[in-house]
């Protein structure tokens, strides 16, 4: 099995991130930067409405900063979101941020782990037991986490039809899957993982206030390590807060390959 080396996993990333969002996000693309506007029914206190994703300008920051909250201004919002990493340019972007009122409002390692045929572990706790998500009723058991578990919107039942075609035609082709994790028989915990060649992207974990700290969300992790090995992945790439999932990672085998900071600013 290949190793895989910090540029090639933050490559590999970068690439992912840049697919094509849905019809109802507004995506703005220059060559400078990408600013979107997230739907209201992805918004979450820890999903804002605004952010500039990245940013790369040889032009003077005030001038770009002007440019896109004019945009920003113009969706009726009056908060912007920044993100800065070690590939954003000029590299005093976050003391400019900073300078001009911004605050630190959330933070995330890019962490990295090889899938070898030995280090996919098991369930860490007996009272935890988790599915693929693969019918209506678990779907629907995943949505219920997220739902709560994020403080968003319900789907309706057009959109809940949709999602399902979508998470069986990825099962089919291997390249997308979700599992739902159970406590007594009830959902308290799921993730996401997409796989692009041998990479195995992890996205979307979330569990119950209630079921913290109980081994739900490792569970969740440790199912879909192996399921992403089963669909050909050599290598899983996530983010997680440095001081939540972070440590979950860490003590999971993962690495550190870069940190992504953002700023929540006036456009004022």
């Amino acid at each position: 099995m290949r190793k895989w080396g910090t540029q090639e996993i933050l490559a590999a990333l970068a690439s992912l991130d840049d697919e094509t969002v849905p019809d109802d996000f507004v995506d703005v693309r220059t060559a400078e930067y990408r600013l979107i506007r997230y739907p209201e029914r992805f918004l979450s206190p820890t999903l804002p409405a605004a952010q500039v994703v990245w940013s790369n300008t040889s032009r003077p920051l005030n001038i770009v900063f002007d440019e896109v909250a004019s945009e920003i201004e113009g969706w009726g919002l009056d908060e912007i979101h920044w993100w800065v990493s070690s590939a954003t340019r000029p590299l005093d972007t976050e003391a400019y941020l900073r300078a001009r009122g911004g605050v630190l409002s959330d933070s995330y390692q890019i962490l990295a782990r090889e899938l070898v045929d030995d280090a996919v572990e098991g369930s860490p706790s007996e009272e935890v037991s988790v599915e693929l998500v693969r019918d209506d009723r678990a779907l629907r058991d995943a949505i219920a986490v997220e739902t709560e578990g994020w403080g968003r919107s319900l789907p309706d039942k057009q959109a809940m039809g949709v999602r399902l075609s979508e998470t069986l035609h990825n099962l089919e082709t291997s390249t997308e899957f979700q599992v739902v994790a159970y406590v007594g028989g009830q959902p308290v915990s799921t993730g996401c993982c997409k796989i692009a060649g041998e990479m195995g992207r992890l996205y979307g974990a979330v569990t119950l206030p209630g079921f913290r700290s109980r081994g739900c969300y490792q569970a969740v992790l440790s199912s879909r390590l192996g399921q992403a090995r089963d669909f050909g992945a050599t290598i899983a790439v996530t983010r997680g807060r440095p001081l939540t999932s972070g440590r979950i990672l860490l003590k999971a085998g993962f690495t550190v390959h870069n940190l992504e900071s953002c700023y929540r600013l006036s456009v004022s």
